[in-house]
């Protein structure tokens, strides 16, 4: 009873951290705009996901004492939007140098994380017990991260960087930091697919080091650099009006 109870604890816990940071969260949907609907739209998802899924998992572990299968798939989905909400985030700190970049961030180049995660996603949802899916699923999903990784890195090596407004650079930096504690995340959910076949899995310890913290430091930092960054469609404007003055000065005779 000690171990459920502690368990239940941390779905607890859980449930009251993604219902508070759902405010912020869409605090920082408002205020960013269309150039930052996709990121700041999967930070919300992931709330909610999370809400629905460690919501059934208390509820059954506080009823019947036993873990809850379609709560551990709906955890495993959970990845999904903080993957692509990373990605949507890394869209909206290139947007004022995107022209500049290397190809494979603009337009379908950015499809292929997309579409790679969720195809990892439905692989994912679509195992009902076999482990056989489960792993193939928790693979593509550490491959999109890699992408991630791969972007982020193309991202900060630009020429171009340098040119990016202040706002997305602190978008860009809270991405970067976030990364390492994804692949945290992500390898945790490989190893035990692996391990078990379960989603979640190893002590209760594991589960919170493992899996619980790192979710939670990704989605601070995400919610922080939202809120610090609340003006950027203002910075962005007031930049876009400098620009032709800025001509403008270039070009008059001395």
């Amino acid at each position: 009873m000690t171990g459920t109870s502690s368990t239940e604890g941390l779905e607890l816990a859980q449930i009251v951290f993604y219902a508070t940071a759902f405010i912020p969260a869409f605090f920082c949907f408002a205020k960013h705009g269309k150039h930052g609907l996709a990121g700041w739209l999967y930070v919300m998802a992931m709330c909610g996901l999370r809400l629905v899924g460690n919501g059934m998992a208390y509820h059954s572990l506080s009823t019947t004492g036993k873990p809850n299968p379609t709560a551990q798939i709906i955890s495993g989905i959970g990845l999904s939007p903080i993957l692509l909400a990373a990605l949507g985030i890394l869209h909206e700190a290139n947007y004022s140098i995107q022209q500049r970049l290397p190809a494979i961030l603009q337009g379908a180049g950015l499809l292929v994380p997309h579409l790679t995660i969720l195809a990892g996603i439905a692989l994912s949802a679509a195992s009902k017990g076999k482990s056989s899916l489960l792993e193939a699923g928790m693979g593509v999903l550490a491959l999109g991260w890699l992408m991630i990784v791969v972007f982020t890195a193309i991202s900060l090596r630009s020429d171009s960087n340098r040119r990016r407004i202040d706002h997305e650079k602190k978008l860009l930096f809270a991405v970067t930091v976030a990364l390492p504690l994804l692949g945290i995340r992500v390898i945790y959910s490989f190893a035990v697919a692996f391990a078990d076949g379960r989603v979640n899995g190893g002590s209760l310890a594991v589960q919170a080091i493992f899996g619980t913290i790192p979710e939670f430091l990704v989605m601070i930092i995400y919610i922080s650099a939202g809120i610090v960054t609340r003006n950027l469609t203002q910075e962005r404007a007031g930049v876009t009006k400098s620009e032709p003055l800025q001509q403008d000065l270039m070009e008059t005779p001395r």
